[in-house]
């Protein structure tokens, strides 16, 4: 098993993780967004919060360095679900419309 750094983790969560959910979400369903919304951001957002606080604290992150701001944190995680909620959105109505 490979180990990697908190920071390396904490990179992966918004260079790799959250671009994916964008990835086929006009294919994606209602149980798929309501799960990604309510299960899957909220704990993704709790670990990254927490990682940022390990970095920081394994002297990883320097101080006030973005990759480590919880208020950035917060700040990526609220754009991504209104992102996936619109996306959400203009799926509905172009499928709505081509009935």
């Amino acid at each position: 098993m490979v180990t990697s750094s908190v920071r390396k983790r904490l990179e992966a969560i918004e260079r790799d993780i959250i671009p994916a959910m964008f990835v086929g979400v006009l294919s994606k369903d209602d149980k798929w967004l309501k799960n990604t919304l309510e299960n899957t951001l909220p704990s993704l957002e709790a670990r990254a919060l927490r990682l940022a606080q390990e970095c920081k604290k394994n002297g990883e992150c320097g101080e006030g360095e973005a990759l480590c701001d919880e208020a950035r944190i917060r700040a990526v995680f609220q754009e991504t679900r209104v992102k996936l909620e619109k996306e959400h959105l203009t799926r509905e109505s172009r499928t709505r419309f081509q009935h």
